[in-house]
């Protein structure tokens, strides 16, 4: 009796271990991949600025080691028509897509998310939120509800 427990006791401890061993070491990898990511941020901001003809301070860029956000500030679009704002997103995404096509730092990021913002002072109103998912190809695709 008192092996049959021992060795039930072994098999939980080593199955609920495991998992946080492996969620552990994922956390790490994602930290040093958002901290690489950060260097190219810059780039990635004129590279989305040029794509749709805005100055680079209309336009704010973060990443962490799954998705990367524009953030479209005070556009020219914000009172226009959602299926306008859906083209220039998707013309923002694809150059990023390209930008980071190949880039170790970016392998992971399966969404690039464009916000287009009304800002007033420090005070942002989300006009419109936009999703690119990274298809089986490596594209990124507008994503439809």
């Amino acid at each position: 009796m008192k092996n049959t427990l021992a060795v039930a006791t072994l098999v939980t401890l080593v199955t609920l271990s495991t998992p946080v061993l492996v969620w552990g070491g994922d956390i790490a990898s994602d930290t040093e991949r958002a901290k690489q990511q950060t260097i190219v941020i810059p780039t990635l901001q004129k590279t989305a600025a040029a794509a749709a003809g805005y100055k680079n301070t209309s336009i704010e860029v973060k990443s962490t080691a799954h998705q990367i956000t524009i953030t479209v500030v005070n556009s020219k679009l914000n009172s226009g028509a959602r299926t306008d704002r859906n083209t220039e997103a998707s013309t923002i995404a694809s150059a990023i897509a390209t930008a980071i096509a190949g880039r170790s730092e970016f392998a992971e990021v399966m969404i690039i998310h464009v916000d287009y913002v009304k800002r007033l002072g420090n005070a942002s109103t989300i006009i419109q939120g936009i999703d690119f998912n990274k298809a089986p190809d490596g594209a990124f695709r507008l994503h439809l509800t």
